[in-house]
Parts: structure tokens; C-alpha cells; sequence
């Protein structure tokens, strides 16, 4: 089972969970695969506005399954907040992500915690 939930979520709470640090370790270059540097995300969400990122949530672990270049570019940008989808798996995640993923959730600290309890069970 799962649910999902749009909301806001200040950046330092997201920050622990990125999945991938961007600013720290570009993605690799594959010939093949058209990948964007976060200097380029950066430009473009200056221009185009920010599209919600993703975190999931499994039991009591949370990861940023995707957005970890736009998280970088909306703090580099001066965002506090930016537009989440919150997706609550009820089950153990291994339908969905393979287990090098799984190995990268972290445990949900307080205040994320109180955030979610606030836009799940309000």
C-alpha cells in the first residue's frame, strides 16, 4: 500500500536525506545518458521555477529519491521550503528499489517526523 502527499518541506529538514550529495560528487558521465550537472539544474530552476522532488518513506526511514541535483540548485537559489511529494510505503520497499537503495534510507529524525505526522495523520 502506498500513499502520497504534496507539500512544502524546509530544506535544512530534507538535507540529511539526499540520497546523493550533488554539490559534493557529480553524477558519472556515461557517453549515452544525457546528464545535467547541478550548475545547469541551478540555471534552469532560475529560469522554469522548481518541480517537486520525491521522498519516500519505508517504515521508520526516509531517502530523497529523486531531486537530489534541484534540492542543491533551490538552496544555492536562497529557497527555505520547496515543493515535496511524500510517497508512505507500507511494506518493506524491496518491490520498488533494489537493496544498494534500501542501504541508503535513513532514520527519520524529529523534526521530519513531526512534518509527516502533520501532512499524513492531521
Amino acid at each position: 500500500m502506498i500513499y502520497k502527499r504534496e507539500t512544502e518541506i524546509s530544506i535544512d529538514v530534507l538535507w540529511g536525506y539526499r540520497e546523493f550529495k550533488r554539490d559534493e560528487t557529480p553524477a558519472p558521465h556515461v557517453p549515452f545518458i544525457q546528464r545535467h550537472g547541478v550548475d545547469e539544474v541551478t540555471a534552469y530552476v532560475q529560469k522554469h521555477g522548481l518541480t517537486p522532488l520525491e521522498l519516500t518513506v519505508i517504515k521508520n526511514t526516509a531517502l530523497l529519491t529523486d531531486g537530489n541535483h534541484r534540492i542543491v540548485a533551490a538552496k544555492r537559489l536562497g529557497y527555505t521550503t520547496v515543493p515535496v511529494e511524500v510517497i508512505m510505503h507500507f511494506g518493506s520497499g524491496v518491490d520498488m528499489f533494489y537493496e544498494h537503495t534500501l542501504n541508503r534510507f535513513k532514520f527519520i529524525d524529529p523534526a521530519l517526523e513531526s512534518h509527516l505526522k502533520s501532512i499524513f495523520f492531521c
